[in-house]
């Protein structure tokens, strides 16, 4: 298995090692300010890391999208969801499996369909997704028999 090295905030790297639990990363694809680091896929993790490139302002602020060339106009407060379609971060029934790429819209297929009333949302990482490890993990592995 190849070891990809990656750079991510001392927030994330610390989180990791704190919880011991993996996290997937993705490369930071922002034009005219590529800062070579790479950013957890959740809305939170876009958000901050958008706010260093300078994506500031008022979420109803109309702001360019620059992830890999896109150049499409959106409101500030919808940039981060915007750039999980651009990784293709997708979200999954626990119970039946359809994958719907964004939460509100697989809570209501929740909602309407009878069998799934007790599902979970599960995340579908997108291709492009590094996992990042605990530091545990990489000792432990190096250990097995």
């Amino acid at each position: 298995m190849p070891v990809h090295t990656v750079n991510v905030d001392h927030e994330t790297l610390f989180r990791v090692e704190q919880s011991g639990q993996p996290v997937v990363v993705y490369e930071c694809k922002l034009q005219g300010a590529l800062c070579g680091m790479s950013v957890e896929g959740t809305t939170s993790a876009i958000s901050s890391h958008i706010r260093g490139h300078g994506i500031t302002g008022p979420d109803s602020a109309s702001k360019r999208c620059s992830w890999g060339g896109c150049s499409k106009m959106l409101k500030k407060g919808s940039m981060a969801r915007h750039i999980l379609a651009h990784l293709g971060v997708k979200v999954r029934c626990s119970v039946c499996g359809v994958v719907k790429c964004r939460h509100y819209v697989l809570r209501a297929h929740i909602r309407s369909s009878e069998s799934c009333q007790l599902a979970s949302a599960e995340i579908v990482h997108g291709p492009e997704g590094h996992l990042l490890v605990p530091t545990s993990w990489a000792a432990a592995d190096s250990y097995q028999v």
